[in-house]
């Protein structure tokens, strides 16, 4: 099928001198190379494009979804059956591409997600793949879709590329652009792929999942917001029920009074009423507003 159709192959990189030749040399078996070198300071630029990729250069490191931003402008004035991004650190293989590409060049699909949790992840660190379980079930909590999120091995048809708007420039655009596809009402998919940890690569966990986690927090206010507010609301309850037994026990077994904690079993409680009373209304607000529209 590929032999049939025209792919354009997307690698954003930053930093990649160690492992970028070898993934355009496999990746070019298939299409069209193009890496998106995110500001570079070693041979990645170089070395890319001795191995036969076209160079997109963006001048400055501005984050993994500033580069992708950068390939989907390009990707939507070039002629090709379906778009294909794959890191270029060599956590993917180049040689799964007609597996990813194909339900968008069969027509099946607008987008294809690969997913590491329906096919294999090799040399993890430890806690990496729990993380991102994690992690991709709080995506799919705010989006309501059970797809690997993260992953960066993905697929776009045309109708695709020019339909999906995303705005975060790090890692949380992973995310951002399944959800945005969902939202523009594109059949995405997943397929199993295989996923590969060598030393010395990875992005930062820590600072991936913290600006996830916000991402998705924000999302969650947004599109379920008697679910944030209202279930952050009560375990604030929880705590302030369980900061409030604390304090009776303290009074009457040593006869003290913990101030700080009785003014903090207050001020939880009514912090967590307050939160689940703007859940229950900005819910009845969107609800009247659906009705409306």
């Amino acid at each position: 099928m590929i032999g049939r159709n025209k792919l354009a192959i997307f690698i954003p990189a930053h930093n990649e001198e160690r492992s970028i030749g070898s993934v355009v040399v496999l990746a070019k078996k298939y299409g069209a190379v193009y890496v998106v070198d995110d500001g570079s300071q070693d041979k990645t630029t170089s070395i890319a494009r001795a191995a036969g990729a076209k160079i997109i250069s963006r001048g400055k490191n501005g984050g993994y979804g500033a580069a992708l931003k950068t390939a989907f402008e390009a990707a939507k004035k070039i002629s090709a059956d379906a778009f294909v991004f794959l890191d270029g650190d060599f956590q993917h293989d180049p040689g799964e591409i007609p597996r990813v590409a194909a339900p968008v060049l069969s027509g099946s699909a607008d987008v294809c997600v690969g997913s590491r949790f329906l096919g294999k992840t090799v040399s993890s660190p430890v806690g990496r793949r729990e993380a991102a379980a994690v992690m991709n079930n709080l995506s799919g909590v705010a989006s309501g879709k059970k797809l690997d999120f993260e992953c960066g091995f993905r697929a776009f048809s045309k109708k695709a590329v020019g339909k999906i708007a995303f705005k975060q420039d790090g890692y949380e655009a992973c995310s951002e652009i399944v959800m945005a596809a969902l939202e523009a009402g594109l059949i995405v998919v997943q397929v199993p792929v295989t996923i590969k940890y060598y030393e010395g690569t990875g992005k930062s966990a820590i600072a991936h999942g913290a600006g996830l986690f916000a991402y998705l927090m924000s999302v969650a206010a947004k599109r379920k917001p008697l679910l944030f507010f209202a279930g952050t609301g009560l375990l604030m309850l929880v705590a302030s029920a369980l900061l409030g037994i604390f304090v009776v026990e303290t009074f009457y077994s040593r006869g003290v009074l913990p101030t700080g904690s009785a003014f903090l079993t207050v001020f939880t409680g009514i912090v967590g009423l307050v939160l689940i009373s703007i859940g229950i209304n900005l819910y009845t607000l969107e609800s009247v507003l659906e009705r409306k529209r």
